[in-house]
């Protein structure tokens, strides 16, 4: 049996009054450090779904994810989902050693009051129903958040995105994923036939190509060297099936500092090779590494699904990331 350090949290999946009293990833430190949870302390109920996944030696854990909702019908046609980026900072020796697990600035202090606002504004302004799905370690959500871009964590998110269907009675998506959110999203159209409209906004979704266009940039080891059993996306387009009923879009900054734009271009260029509908544009991201562009695929993929032509939509993806970030919006 695999023997992991377990932090309990109370009652995670609990309303807010029990998360703020317990010890959860809504925190900076919880974050960190992950939290594990038993499934009797994740409820069956909206805004948080049980599921579980193996390590690569078969050991099967479970996780509460959980998921900020608004617009949400008894039924619904269609919902926009967006998938969030890393939110921890990892620092290296000169060895390659980590020696320092931070928070990102963007985490800020988030709840759930916070976050349900945020996925309200998201909903308004797009006019779909809007889902923020936190990823194992994050948000609230069980789990370890450095146990990131692994086939684990893919596999727990598509099956938090089942169980999301299942229980608000969705028939399609728009996904969009940015940053480190992209291994997930490639997971989910290799696995499902009910995205419509997908959107890669700065994401990573080529590991080696990435590490050689950073060159001498990269800070740290390369990320093949420290995850176990990566999930690589563009060396999984071959299991994503091509349908005229599904459009992709990939977005990114040419002056991108985190994953540079020629790498995000060989997943587009992937994805072509095997048949699916991709369309690949440039906008202009906010922060000094020019790496946020977490509003315009949310835009995009919205606007997919409104049946806006691809053009019209790459058209208004140039216009860049600072006019579509609202104020309380999450990226």
């Amino acid at each position: 049996m695999r023997l992991r350090t377990t932090l309990m949290a109370g009652l995670l999946c609990a309303p807010l009054p029990a998360m703020a009293q317990g010890y959860s990833t809504m925190s900076h430190e919880g974050l960190r450090t992950g939290v594990i949870l038993r499934q009797s302390e994740c409820p069956d109920r909206p805004g948080q779904a049980w599921v579980s996944a193996p390590y690569p030696d078969g050991t099967v854990e479970g996780v509460c994810i959980r998921y900020y909702a608004a617009g949400l019908a008894e039924a619904n046609p269609k919902a926009v989902v967006f998938i969030h980026g890393n939110r921890l900072n990892q620092s290296y020796d000169e060895q390659g050693r980590l020696v320092r697990v931070g928070v990102s600035d963007s985490y800020g202090t988030p709840s759930e009051e916070s976050l349900l606002r945020a996925a309200e504004a998201q909903s308004r302004a797009l006019g779909h129903p809007f889902i923020i799905v936190a990823r194992p370690g994050n948000y609230g959500s069980s789990g370890i958040a450095s146990e990131q871009f692994r086939r684990r964590e893919v596999a727990l998110m598509n099956a938090a995105l089942e169980a999301i269907k299942r229980r608000h009675r969705i028939d399609r998506f728009g996904i969009a994923a940015q940053s480190g959110g992209g291994p997930s999203l490639a997971g989910m159209l290799a696995a499902r036939d009910d995205i419509a409209c997908a959107a890669f906004s700065s994401a990573l979704t080529a590991l080696r190509e990435r590490e050689e266009a950073m060159g001498n940039a990269g800070r740290g080891p390369r990320l093949s060297q420290t995850l176990v059993d990566a999930y690589d996306p563009i060396r999984e387009t071959g299991g994503i099936r091509a349908s005229d009923q599904r459009r992709v879009f990939v977005v990114g900054d040419a002056e991108d500092k985190l994953i540079p734009y020629p790498a995000q271009q060989a997943y587009a260029g992937a994805l072509a090779r095997h048949g699916v509908k991709v369309t690949v544009a440039t906008g202009t991201a906010v922060g000094s590494n020019r790496h946020s562009l977490g509003a315009t695929g949310q835009h995009a993929v919205g606007w997919c699904l409104d049946g806006l032509p691809d053009d019209e939509i790459v058209s208004r993806m140039r216009r860049g990331e600072a006019a579509y970030v609202l104020p309380g919006g999450f990226y």
